[in-house]
């Protein structure tokens, strides 16, 4: 959670802060690949996790190769990267009402700026300094919420054929409040539903 949903977040920020906050294209198409591929990375990874859980009870099952928690984190922050060069122009598309056709994110110097903040956000995570604990913990649970707020919201705008009618951050807080409140119930939802299943069962 931490790697996809912050990753997601700092990159988002960092669009932000370049002026490209509202852009509403997609990246150039070798770009937008490489994105694709980082999703995919992830797939992959979390399909042979599976595997070797399974394999734990049913060794018929193959796998690659053992998970490691480090893997899982960097794949999780490449896919947040992708979540934001990929999300982040549907978001505005759905929600500014000023066109801003530039691409979200432009150039491999963009790219290799964002895989500096992902690798920034590795290698903290992997400190275990104490002092980064309550903060990563905080970030984590704003950044799910922004994530699923926004893809809920893209969905309700869309739904009520509202797009393109924000013109300030002021305006957008409705849509994303919406958003976020919605979240707020989907993710009460799933949490019942895996303490009807498990528990207070501590998963492996």
């Amino acid at each position: 959670m931490f790697g996809m949903f912050v990753g997601f977040s700092v990159v988002w920020a960092y669009l932000i802060a370049i002026g490209r906050g509202r852009a509403k294209g997609m990246p150039p198409a070798p770009i937008l690949l490489t994105l694709v591929l980082f999703v995919g990375v992830m797939g992959v990874d979390g399909l042979n996790a599976t595997a070797y859980d399974l394999h734990q009870n049913l060794p018929l099952i193959p796998f690659l190769y053992e998970p490691r928690l480090q893997w899982r984190l960097a794949t999780g922050v490449l896919t947040g990267i992708a979540f934001a060069g990929i999300l982040t122009p549907v978001v505005n598309f759905t929600l500014w009402r000023a066109n801003d056709p530039r691409p979200i994110i432009e150039n491999w110097k963009q790219v290799l700026i964002a895989l500096a903040l992902a690798a920034g956000l590795f290698i903290a995570n992997e400190s275990r300094l104490g002092i980064l604990f309550y903060p990563f913990a905080i970030l984590t649970d704003v950044s799910v919420l922004i994530l699923v707020g926004f893809i809920n919201m893209v969905f309700v705008v869309s739904f009520c054929r509202k797009e393109g009618l924000t013109v300030t951050w002021f305006d957008a807080l409705n849509p994303l409040a919406l958003g976020v409140f919605l979240g707020l119930i989907e993710l009460g939802v799933l949490s019942l539903m895996r303490y009807a299943v498990l528990g207070t069962t501590i998963l492996p």
